[in-house]
């Protein structure tokens, strides 16, 4: 073998090696950006779900039904309840014992 075959096996192998670092690093990247666009799009709702539900907590009368409804109106699902909460897509609502909103959490 001579020295010139020798360094065209060393640079080959360099380049496959530095092809599989970079084809790993896309993969890698790809999927972080894909699992920051599921959580940008959680928040989109629960920021739409919250800005919905602004105009019905602000009355003093609102209801639980009514704060559940307007919940409801930015996505498709249904509620649940979860450890004392009553889960609607994004948020956690927790009512009092007379109907009234007391808390929100995300979910």
């Amino acid at each position: 073998m001579t020295k010139s075959h020798a360094i065209a096996i060393v640079l080959g192998v360099l380049l496959l090696g530095t092809n599989g670092w970079w084809l790993y690093n896309s993969i890698d990247a790809g999927i972080s950006y894909t699992y920051q666009q599921v959580s940008l799009d959680d928040c989109q709702e629960a920021l739409s779900q919250t800005v919905a539900i602004l105009p019905v907590v602000a009355s003093p009368d609102a209801t639980r039904e009514e704060v559940i409804r307007a919940a409801q109106k930015p996505i498709e699902g249904e509620p649940f309840e979860k450890e004392g909460f009553t889960v609607v897509g994004q948020l956690g609502l927790k009512f009092d014992e007379h109907g009234r909103l007391i808390e929100i959490g995300p979910y």
